[in-house]
C-alpha cells in the first residue's frame, strides 16, 4: 500500500550534532533495550515490513549501525522490500566499525544516507560539541565508500555556502558512481528546532528549487546522478502555497514510525504518520499487542490524518512573500 515505510531503530547515537535533536533521546532508547521492550519494537518492524511489502524501507535511530542485532532485522526485512535505506551518521570508532554485520548486509539493496553540515573540518567542533574527530569522520565515509552498497548525500540547500560544501565533499572523498546525492531542504526537528532558520530561508529556497541541477553542475557533481529529494517532492505546495496539492494528500507515499511511549501495560507505544512535514505529535497511536496493523490501512483511507495540514512544517517556505519575490526575480 504504502510506497516507504520509516522505522526508528532504538539505539543510542554517539554523536553530539548541535542541529540534531536525536542525541536527546539516548538515555530512553538505552533503558529500553535493557528492559527488552527494544526487541519488541524491532519485532513489530518486522512485522509491519512483511505485511505493507512497501517498495523501499528507511531506518533510522539513534544510530542503526550499532544495534547488536541489526544484521538480524535486515535479513528478517530483505526479501520484503526492494530497497533499504539506512541512515547513520558516520560518527563511530574504528573498533565499532570494524563490528559492524556488513557481511550479513544485503548490499546490493542498501542505501546508506547521510545528511553533511558544512562540511567544514575548520567549523566541525563548535557544530558537534568537540565530541568525535573530522578525520574518523571522513575516514568512515570513505572506508564506507569502497563497500558494493549505494551511498547518498543530502545536502541542505538552505545554506547559503550549500555549493561550495558540495565542492569540498567531492574534493575530500572524490565519489564514484556508487555515490548519490541528494538536495534537501531543512525541517523543524521537533520543539522549532530549525524553524527560524526556515523561515529566514524561504525566499533562497524558492530561488533554488529551479536550479537543483544547476547546483549539481557548479559543484563538479555532473557523473554523479542526483537523485529526487524532498524539494522535489513538495514542488507544487512551494510554488501554490495550496496543501491540496501536496503528494502525501493524494497517494500512500509513505508510512513513518516512531516511538510515543516506552510501554504501557508492558506493550511499547509507537506513533505513526503519513507525512514527514506534519508535526511531531500528531499522527495516530499504535500499541504493540493489541492494535492491529490493518486499522493503519483504514486510518489512512479515512483520511482524518489531513486535518493537520494547517500545521505543515513545510509551509515555513511557502510564504506570501517569498512567492511574490520568487516571481518578481522570474519576471
Amino acid at each position: 500500500m504504502f510506497d516507504h515505510l520509516r522505522i526508528q531503530v532504538v539505539q543510542p547515537c554517539r554523536a553530539r550534532c548541535t542541529w540534531c535533536a536525536t542525541h536527546l533521546k539516548n538515555p530512553l532508547f538505552a533503558q529500553l533495550n535493557t528492559m527488552g521492550v527494544a526487541d519488541l519494537i524491532h519485532d513489530f518492524y518486522v512485522e509491519a515490513i512483511r505485511y505493507f511489502r512497501p517498495r523501499e524501507v528507511f531506518i533510522s535511530g539513534g544510530e542503526p549501525l550499532l544495534h547488536p542485532r541489526f544484521g538480524a532485522l535486515l535479513t528478517a526485512i530483505k526479501d520484503h522490500t526492494e530497497r533499504i535505506h539506512i541512515f547513520t551518521s558516520y560518527q563511530w570508532s574504528v573498533e565499532e566499525r570494524e563490528a559492524m554485520p556488513l557481511a550479513q548486509m544485503p548490499l546490493s539493496k542498501i542505501v546508506f544516507n547521510h545528511t553533511p553540515i558544512y562540511f567544514d573540518p575548520t567549523r566541525w567542533d563548535a557544530l558537534t560539541g568537540e565530541c568525535f574527530p573530522f578525520s574518523v569522520y571522513l575516514d568512515n565515509i570513505r572506508y564506507f565508500g569502497q563497500l558494493e552498497a549505494r551511498k547518498r548525500f543530502k545536502f541542505i540547500i538552505n545554506h547559503e555556502d550549500c555549493v561550495e560544501e558540495l565542492r569540498r565533499f567531492h574534493q575530500m572523498v572524490e565519489p564514484d558512481k556508487r555515490f548519490q546525492l541528494s538536495l534537501k531542504v531543512l525541517n523543524d526537528q521537533g520543539d522549532g528546532l530549525g524553524r527560524e532558520q526556515m523561515k529566514r530561508t524561504a525566499t533562497l529556497i524558492h530561488q533554488r528549487a529551479r536550479e537543483l541541477d544547476d547546483i549539481a553542475q557548479q559543484a563538479g557533481w555532473g557523473k554523479v546522478g542526483r537523485k529526487m529529494g524532498s524539494i522535489d517532492q513538495m514542488s507544487p505546495l512551494l510554488e501554490s502555497g495550496d496543501v491540496s496539492r501536496c503528494g502525501y494528500r493524494q497517494r500512500a507515499i509513505e508510512l513513518r514510525f516512531a516511538l510515543d511511549r516506552k510501554a504501557r501495560n508492558g506493550r511499547p507505544v509507537l506513533r505513526y504518520r503519513y507525512c514527514p512535514y506534519f508535526p511531531p505529535r500528531s499522527g495516530h497511536r499504535f500499541h504493540i499487542g493489541r492494535d492491529e496493523l490493518s486499522r493503519i490501512e483504514h486510518n489512512y483511507r479515512k483520511g482524518s490524518y489531513r486535518k493537520d495540514c494547517h500545521a505543515c512544517r513545510f509551509l515555513a517556505y511557502c510564504t506570501s512573500e517569498a512567492r511574490t519575490r520568487e516571481t518578481k526575480d522570474v519576471g
